[in-house]
């Protein structure tokens, strides 16, 4: 409430605040245009999607773009690795205004804390809730100039399952869930770095599921501001909410309204892979689910990560000037040690298999696929040793688990930079059905420097958790390679956190010529090679032999 002696002064100053506005919005339509030219790379011009929110901009014709992600809660929120809602999909442009779009999502986990008046699991009487989900949309240019972009986005979309007590009850679990929207994303350029996004839409959904309220139809409105701060970086904000209708079940039970927002930044590792990381308190990533917050109150920040791929030979490879063809040696530090990986990564439309044995029943295998410049894709199954004299509170299980990530090479001494960096994330499960599957989440930085007479020099943060497990290492690694592919290798972790106990491995590897084969041998006291198990040591030494194989599959690239 505006305060004052005189009654006229609130009128004056709305009076002036409307013709100041006005002023602002004349003189801005009446600026001309600054814009660069659009890219080749369609990561280096404007977003097309804001983490869930549309924007006016399209990508080009012919562009193809892969993404997969994920968000979660906090470990600490709750016992646990925290609630995980996985998502992936790709949009292609069959022109310059129409580009369609395949959104798959899904969630089995409770949700953030008990809702009074719904049935739930643990102590805390958390209820559950499991979905897989299906969006289909599109997306067409209305008008598009300088400065404005205008789009009309309509989506179908599916839940082919949802079962909680939230909406209907568990034991009835529910399939083939319909739900769309209708949205006109706008995006308006204030100059070269800058644009500002308004969303106005509709959603459609069904007002009950089973006796149980469901989101019905809501009017969305939603803003977003998209910032180039270099021209590989980009960061953002945006904030979304339903109009005039709930959009959240809050803990005492009671639908209310509350925005979605987000906050965060994307990175292009080169001119087709970005990484983008932000913080929100939405649940949706499609576009009929963007305004539902997470479960109760929308109170919880979620930290999320998606990974973004737009191949394609008219793209730039790098934004690096590359020294190719890449050497032998080169070849293979492109390889992970012991227990530390290594910064560099495979060359485009190279694949690496590793078997590896080892006493105490440590065994495993794993695929390495590099899909183009600068990015790995690991796929590992491996056992941990199942020595007595290792922790049992922090081994996750000594069954025969999963992990699989990306890892993505962020700077490279061969090509300019004063050392190469690169990061890892791996996300892994037990596979056997007999007993609890237990995930584990890793992530490291790998950073490493080479002398000109031979040797090697690695530093690699890592962090792991599992349950209310976590742990935390600071990796030391030295090398040194004779040059006729005989590498001798040490390494040492010391561990924090949950865990006390310093890992260790040594040993040597060689290289047979230019066949791709290379065999290495280790003496260790950590019960595993990849993910935690190397961050979690046993009283005895273990010792271990790994054949590995790289091939060339570039015959069979469609990128």
């Amino acid at each position: 409430m505006l305060h004052s002696d005189s009654p006229k002064t609130p009128e004056l100053r709305l009076t002036f605040g409307r013709a100041k506005l006005a002023g602002f919005l004349c003189a801005t339509a009446l600026i001309p245009a600054t814009t660069l030219a659009q890219s080749v790379n369609p990561l280096d011009n404007g977003p097309t999607r804001i983490v869930s929110l549309e924007t006016g901009n399209l990508y080009p014709k012919g562009t193809l773009e892969l993404t997969v992600g994920a968000r979660q809660t906090s470990p600490s929120d709750r016992a646990g690795t925290g609630n995980q809602n996985y998502h992936g999909g790709g949009v292609y442009a069959f022109s310059d205004r129409f580009n369609l779009g395949l959104e798959l999502q899904n969630y089995i986990d409770p949700v953030g804390g008990p809702i009074n008046g719904f049935p739930g699991v643990g102590p805390d009487r958390i209820p559950q809730l499991e979905t897989n989900q299906i969006a289909l949309w599109g997306k067409y240019q209305l008008y598009k100039d300088d400065r404005w972009a205008i789009a009309a986005l309509g989506s179908a979309e599916v839940f082919t399952k949802m079962q909680t007590d939230l909406w209907g009850s568990w034991r009835r679990p529910q399939s083939n869930v319909a739900i769309g929207a209708l949205k006109m994303p706008i995006s308006y350029t204030v100059n070269p770095k800058l644009q500002v996004h308004f969303t106005p839409g509709i959603t459609l959904g069904p007002d009950e599921i089973d006796g149980g309220q469901f989101y019905g139809n809501m009017v969305t409105m939603g803003a977003g501001v998209s910032y180039k701060a270099h021209p590989r970086l980009s960061l953002f904000g945006t904030i979304e909410s339903s109009v005039g209708s709930p959009n959240t079940i809050a803990s005492t039970g009671q639908w209310v309204t509350e925005p979605v927002w987000s906050a965060g930044g994307r990175y292009n590792v080169t001119p087709r892979i970005a990484f983008e990381g932000y913080v929100t308190n939405g649940f949706g990533v499609s576009p009929a689910t963007s305004a539902w917050t997470f479960w109760p109150d929308g109170d919880h920040v979620m930290v999320g990560g998606r990974l973004i791929y737009t191949p394609g030979v008219t793209r730039d490879e790098s934004y690096r000037t590359l020294s190719l063809p890449t050497t032998r040696p080169q070849l293979n530090a492109q390889q992970d040690g012991f227990t530390l990986g290594s910064a560099a990564t495979l060359d485009p439309g190279l694949m690496r298999t590793d078997l590896w044995y080892g006493s105490d029943n440590n065994a495993g295998a794993s695929i390495n696929f590099s899909p183009d410049r600068d990015i790995e894709l690991q796929f590992i199954f491996e056992q941990f040793s199942d020595n007595p004299t290792a922790d049992s509170s922090l081994v996750p299980t000594t069954h025969v688990r999963y992990m699989i990530g990306p890892k993505l090479r962020l700077m490279d001494q061969n090509n300019g930079n004063p050392f190469s960096l690169a990061g890892r994330m791996l996300y892994g499960r037990q596979i056997s059905s007999s007993s609890q599957k237990v995930g584990v989440f890793f992530t490291d930085l790998s950073a490493n420097y080479k002398t000109r007479n031979g040797f090697s020099f690695t530093a690699s943060p890592k962090i792991a958790a599992w349950g209310s497990k976590e742990l935390v290492g600071l990796g030391m690694g030295i090398g040194y390679s004779f040059g006729n592919g005989l590498e001798l290798m040490a390494e040492t972790t010391p561990i924090g956190r949950d865990g006390s106990k310093t890992t260790w491995a040594a040993g040597a590897r060689y290289h047979l010529g230019n066949s791709g084969f290379s065999v290495d041998a280790q003496a260790t006291n950590a019960i595993g090679r990849h993910g935690i198990g190397s961050m979690i040591a046993q009283d005895d030494i273990r010792y271990a032999l790994t054949l590995s194989k790289t091939f060339d599959i570039t015959g069979a690239k469609f990128w």
